[in-house]
């Protein structure tokens, strides 16, 4: 994903916050990471529907979404972590 997209992505979204020529995008590092990993893996349509499903739900406030040791973790407000592979297992 090129800056731009990811910008429009964000602005979109309403996740940047401008500050005076400052902006910050406080979500825009770990969407850009999973928009590269569904980019050069080669998932499923069903796997990558729910990837950007994750992606929303993490904009949208839902869940919050981290890197650790390469792996995705997505962590569910009111339930424990769970690894990618688990959420693409439950998610949809």
């Amino acid at each position: 994903m090129n800056k731009k997209t990811l910008m429009t992505f964000l602005q979109a979204s309403k996740v940047l916050v401008k500050v005076d020529n400052i902006v910050y995008a406080e979500k825009a590092f770990v969407i850009n990471q999973v928009m590269k990993h569904v980019l050069v893996s080669k998932l499923s349509e069903t796997e990558t529907i729910k990837l950007l499903t994750l992606v929303h739900k993490y904009v949208q406030n839902e869940l919050a979404l981290s890197f650790k040791n390469n792996n995705l973790i997505v962590e569910f407000f009111d339930e424990e972590e769970k690894t990618v592979d688990d959420v693409l297992a439950s998610s949809l």
